[in-house]
């Protein structure tokens, strides 16, 4: 009797630890993403094909993650503390005057967002800062944790390069 309260025990600490440990590897995934995004951004500036640069980088860096949705923010990160503003929070596409909002779809059919590459600031004096916020919903594996999805998401903020 002891032995199968002790082993289901054991088993759910094992499959909560597996389920952890798959979550924590795929938010790595997607901090890599952002920070890839961000760094292809902060390079190509003001070029008209940034958008399509940076989510092709993104793509890149996330491989075979398992997860979907996959919504991708590129946004003016003109607050102090690179904050993106809260009218892009839960925006869709194509974003707005602050951001150009993505989601996996773009990543085959690209679609410039509304903050066009040619308004953002790569001037020496004034260069703006730019960021990439990355979100994926990440099915449970083991479901011993409950059934449904993880949100992951990692933002990445770099100042935009003088051309």
């Amino acid at each position: 009797m002891e032995l199968s309260i002790v082993a289901l025990m054991l088993v759910a600490i094992a499959a909560g630890t597996f389920e952890i440990g798959l979550a924590w590897s795929d938010a790595q995934l997607v901090t890599q993403a952002a920070r890839s995004g961000a760094r292809v951004a902060a390079q190509v500036g003001d070029d008209p094909n940034a958008d399509q640069y940076i989510l092709d980088a993104i793509e890149a860096a996330l491989g075979d993650l398992a997860a979907e949705p996959v919504d991708v923010v590129i946004y003016n990160a003109e607050a102090s503390d690179g904050t993106m503003h809260v009218s892009c929070d839960g925006a869709g596409h194509p974003g707005n005057n602050r951001c150009s909002v993505y989601d996996e779809t773009h990543f085959t059919s690209f679609v410039q967002g509304n903050w066009s590459p040619a308004s953002r600031d790569s001037t020496i004096t004034t260069g703006a800062y730019i960021g990439i916020q990355v979100s994926v919903d990440r099915p449970l594996a083991t479901n011993i944790l409950g059934t449904g999805t993880m949100d992951i998401t990692e933002t990445a903020v770099m100042r935009i390069e003088v051309n």
